[in-house]
């Protein structure tokens, strides 16, 4: 499937202000499942450099150095992406003792995949509802995987939120709301409970959403990835109600949510500032 991206952003300030170097994680992050056929930003000011990089975690990021005060900004980013579909269970647990919970990796991947595994978002709440849906499928890794998803969508009331953090799990737990970014924070916490690699992943959703399922193709999108033993990473969107098979076109992805932010910096100055953003895909 080849997709047409369109995403723009301004951001206006009330008085003049001086922009301080911005980062950007807009562009499409490339896979054996994704190949980016063409990718360009027009930013108004014009930088006087952007750097491009990748992060600690593979990821493409931009960032952008001004030097002329200014009262607006505007990020127009476009691309045109190919992915490919393909079947999400298409693949065997190995070693074999993890398609049962609590997942124990190997002592080498416990250290390679050890920041996706950290446990400060599991509280007592989160650990117990994570037992109590793990109990209610036997302690299977892949039911579990799709009973979260299940869980939060069925409970769950969905809200847009175009600015700030994601919540925090707990939060998105006993408020029974959230935006899709909390939606895949919530589910990444009750994996780790489980013992379970999850990464944050920042992006768009192209695929047709059922007329009762939230439409995310003029928003930026969130969902995670969890990494099973012999399937590599795996997407679950809980807000789309789906596994990833070829309708997500991710950007970043990090153990941490707020390190992949979209657009993140900021100015000097005693502006206030408004943003406004616009989201365009079409499938080519």
């Amino acid at each position: 499937m080849i997709a047409h991206i369109q995403h723009r952003l301004n951001y206006r300030y009330s008085e003049l202000v001086t922009l301080d170097p911005h980062v950007l994680y807009l562009h499409p992050r490339k896979s054996s499942m994704l190949s980016v056929n063409s990718f360009s930003l027009d930013i108004q000011p014009l930088p006087v450099q952007i750097s491009k990089n990748l992060d600690p975690e593979g990821n493409i990021q931009n960032i952008l150095y001004f030097k002329q005060p200014t009262d607006q900004l505007s990020i127009y980013m476009e691309a045109v992406v190919e992915t490919t579909e393909f079947n999400p269970f298409d693949f065997v647990y190995f070693p074999f003792e993890s398609q049962k919970l609590p997942l124990i990796y190997s002592p080498s991947y416990q250290r390679t995949l050890s920041p996706y595994l950290a446990q400060d978002t599991v509280s007592p709440e989160i650990d117990l509802c994570a037992q109590q849906l793990a109990k209610a499928v036997l302690w299977d890794t892949s039911a579990f995987l799709s009973a979260v998803n299940e869980f939060i969508f069925q409970n769950f009331a969905y809200e847009i939120r175009e600015e700030g953090a994601p919540h925090s799990p707990e939060i998105t737990l006993q408020n029974r709301k959230g935006s899709c970014r909390d939606y895949a924070v919530l589910f990444a916490a009750l994996c780790r409970a489980m013992g379970l690699a999850t990464r944050f992943v920042s992006g768009y959703y192209i695929g047709v959403a059922p007329v009762d399922v939230p439409n995310q193709t003029h928003h930026l999108h969130a969902w995670v990835e969890v990494y099973l033993p012999g399937g590599g990473w795996r997407g679950y969107d809980p807000t789309q109600h789906e596994v990833v098979s070829g309708n997500h076109i991710p950007l970043a992805a990090s153990c941490l949510p707020e390190e992949i932010t979209p657009v993140y910096g900021t100015y000097r100055g005693i502006a206030i500032s408004s943003l406004e953003t616009e989201v365009k895909m079409e499938r080519i």
